[in-house]
C-alpha cells in the first residue's frame, strides 16, 4: 500500500515518518529493530465531498518497506510530499 503525505511546515510529517523509520533499524549500526516497537495499527478513512466518513479500514501491524521524501528546491513553492509504502499484516473493513 503506497501513501502520499503532504508535509506542512508544522507539524512536520517528515519528522514523524523519520522517527518511525528509525524504529525499523539503527542507521549507524544497521541493527534491526523489534517488530513490537516498529509495527503500527493505522486507520484509513474515505471521506465524501462534505467530509463525512463513508468507508473505514483498520490496517493491523503495518511497517514501512519504502519511504521517499521527494526533492526539495528553493526555485519551486510547491508543497513537499512524502511517499511511503506500507505492508500490513492484515486489514479489516469496518464499513
Amino acid at each position: 500500500l503506497t501513501l502520499k503525505l503532504r508535509d506542512p511546515i508544522g507539524p512536520s510529517a517528515s519528522q514523524c515518518v523519520m522517527e518511525w523509520v528509525r524504529l525499523h533499524a539503527e542507521s549507524a549500526t544497521g541493527r534491526m529493530g523489534y517488530a513490537v516497537s516498529y509495527k503500527r495499527d493505522i486507520v484509513l478513512e474515505m471521506l465524501d465531498p462534505t467530509g463525512a466518513v463513508v468507508q473505514k479500514w483498520i490496517l493491523k501491524g503495518c511497517f514501512l518497506t519504502n519511504v521517499d521524501f521527494g526533492d526539495l528546491s528553493y526555485a519551486q513553492d510547491e508543497l513537499s510530499t512524502i511517499s511511503a509504502t506500507l505492508r500490513p499484516d492484515y486489514c479489516i473493513l469496518c464499513y
